[in-house]
């Protein structure tokens, strides 16, 4: 299983963000003529989680168009299962056959390696993100993570001696270690391990978007682990104006405790990254798999980090960044990447939150 992605028996203890549901019409309503909108909903297995995609469609009698509806969907449907499986592949650290895998081992042993356009383009835009972060979002630090055990389903003590911690801050790896000539990757630097925990999820959601909108689909969630990417507005019963998708977002310390809602507009994504999601504990200290390059430890000072952007890879990188990047520079890291609508809750309780779309429902 990748290190990016939580296991599948703690996705209702460590939701992130989960659909609100509104309630259903009283029975003074549903005595009116009511016509709901058409929603196909379909579950799957994969990056070691649950991934669930919802699917709406405004509301009709046809039969004849709820049928056409059907197999629309189920066709975007089957094709994001498709993609998502060769994604979880090729982007598996350690699945021989996959690609990331072969660039860690070209790196490794200071081979070049030929990539196809869409590997090339990711990396670089990773890049790009390590740069405009200033560093603390950087996919490049895989072995650094390995020394804290967060690249197996087994996370445990005892933490990395601060002199193991010490060799490798004297000799860090970095994502812009890496460098291209035409297709071709190569790195001088043999201790870059790349690791895309940081961005992945996010890129996914961006690709099952694209599907459906190649399908012709105006209206759906996709929800991976907690963190989702919507397609246009909510259809609204009765062919009223469609709304707002209203996402519940979770407490880091309470997992049954909803602390705000997002009111998300067409074409939004909405990430969170948790110290809470990942860790294991040591002698009544918690680690955590959010590591700080810069300090080669894990990042304690937020608990949760959510974002809100309609580029979900971006989403996705800049919760991370700014969950390691700190009370002292989240800032300027913001600043940097653009990114505009956010909720910081610091370990403490403290919550900043900047965004036009979250409600905080106990300010």
């Amino acid at each position: 299983m990748p290190a990016w992605f939580l296991k599948g028996v703690f996705i209702l203890l460590s939701l992130g963000v989960f659909l609100w549901q509104t309630t259903s019409p009283s029975s003074t309503e549903q005595t009116k003529a009511h016509f709901s909108p058409q929603v196909i909903q379909q579950t799957l297995y994969v990056f070691g989680t649950v991934v669930n995609i919802n699917i709406h469609f405004p509301a009709t009698t046809s039969a004849k168009q709820q049928a056409t509806n059907q197999q629309q969907a189920t066709q975007a449907i089957q094709q994001i299962d498709t993609t998502f499986q060769a994604f979880h592949r090729q982007w598996h650290a350690w699945e021989p056959l996959g690609k990331l895998f072969q660039i860690n081992q070209a790196i490794a042993h200071q081979q070049p390696i030929q990539v196809d356009n869409e590997t090339k383009a990711f990396i670089q835009y990773a890049q790009k993100m390590c740069r405009q972060s200033n560093g603390f979002f950087d996919p490049g630090i895989g072995k650094l993570i390995a020394l804290w055990s967060f690249h197996s389903e087994d996370w445990h003590g005892p933490p990395p001696t601060q002199k193991i911690l010490n060799n490798w801050l004297r000799h860090p790896a970095s994502i812009l270690d890496i460098h291209f000539q035409g297709n071709q990757l190569s790195s001088s630097n043999p201790q870059v391990q790349l690791d895309f925990g940081g961005s992945a999820k996010g890129l996914a959601l961006d690709k099952a978007i694209q599907i459906l909108k190649d399908h012709h689909i105006q209206h759906a969630v996709v929800n991976i682990g907690g963190d989702m990417r919507v397609l246009g507005n909510k259809p609204a019963d009765n062919n009223q104006q469609s709304i707002a998708w209203r996402i519940g977002i979770q407490s880091p310390k309470h997992a049954d405790e909803v602390i705000a809602i997002a009111q998300l507009p067409h074409d939004m994504s909405i990430v969170t990254s948790g110290t809470y999601q990942r860790f294991f504990t040591w002698q009544g200290k918690q680690y955590s798999h959010l590591i700080n390059p810069k300090t080669a430890r894990p990042a304690n000072t937020f608990s949760s980090v959510t974002v809100l952007n309609s580029n979900a890879t971006l989403a996705d990188s800049a919760a991370t960044a700014l969950l390691i990047a700190g009370p002292t520079h989240w800032k300027a890291v913001a600043k940097q990447l653009g990114i505009t609508d956010f909720m910081l809750i610091e370990q403490s309780g403290k919550i900043t939150l900047q965004s036009q779309f979250i409600t905080l429902i106990h300010p």
